[in-house]
């Protein structure tokens, strides 16, 4: 059986900076594989495990994130896919669009996973927008997942309540952070990634004419959070009294 896994190389959001008007400061941002991604990864590692075959990462970016398909490679991803690209001239339309290509040019694959959403942009709208490119069936926001013969069971993760799906292969899944827990590769591992494989592509081998934004980012802001920066004095059970009562009057806890 053979599996895709999408991956992007997205702003590390733990390392951002705020400028004094509230805007993130991206020059000399550093970058690594998204965060939910890695649960990506995890999954499809664990399904090959059980089923055999092969994983394919792939991912869409400049030089640099050829390191986020290393670590892909890493955590046990058999070979690695590249597609050359600007992320910051792409929009989610576009990006899948140089994904399903990719996914065309490369395959067969009997199984697509992807994350719920970059941990950059977190948008969502990728995994869909690829099954739909494709013209094969998608299951959304999976916590679950079991694969046998020819099809896929997904117990999805919604709002308020579980829903438990099935679906013929090949099929495009994205994946919840709570499916799994992302292992961590070894030393060895990671010397042992560079010598797996990883096709470069380009859109003009893609078969994909110019890629142009069709949305444009007008601003962004950060959320100001403010500390009330308080302090309790006195011995530590009025100390800790003081605190309950200030967690009460905020809603915190129950009066």
């Amino acid at each position: 059986m053979r599996f895709a896994v999408c991956v992007k190389h997205a702003v590390d959001e733990s390392e951002l900076k705020i400028d004094p008007s509230g805007k993130p400061r991206l020059e000399g941002a550093q970058a690594k594989m998204g965060t939910f991604d890695k649960n990506a990864v995890e999954e499809v590692l664990r399904l090959r495990t059980a089923l055999g075959g092969e994983v394919v990462a792939i991912t869409v970016g400049k030089a640099e994130a050829r390191k986020s398909l290393k670590e892909a490679l890493a955590m046990g991803a058999d070979k690695g896919v590249h597609i050359l690209a600007d992320p910051g001239a792409l929009d989610p339309s576009r990006t899948s669009e140089l994904l399903a290509a990719a996914i065309t040019k490369t395959g067969p694959f009997d199984l697509v996973i992807c994350s719920e959403g970059s941990s950059d942009i977190y948008s969502g709208l990728v995994p869909p927008m690829v099954a739909e490119r494709l013209g094969i069936p998608y299951i959304g926001y999976a916590r679950k997942l079991e694969v046998a013969a020819r099809t896929v069971k997904a117990e999805r993760s919604l709002e308020e309540s579980l829903e438990s799906v099935e679906s013929s292969l090949p099929s495009v899944v994205s994946v919840v952070s709570e499916i799994n827990e992302p292992r961590y590769p070894t030393l060895i591992q990671i010397m042992q990634a560079s010598k797996k494989p990883v096709e470069e592509l380009t859109r003009q081998q893609l078969g994909v004419g110019d890629v142009q934004a069709s949305v444009r980012i007008v601003s962004m802001t950060a959320q100001a959070m403010n500390r009330k920066r308080i302090v309790f004095e006195g011995s530590p059970d009025e100390a800790a009294s003081k605190l309950v009562d200030a967690f009460a009057s905020e809603g915190v806890i129950p009066k």
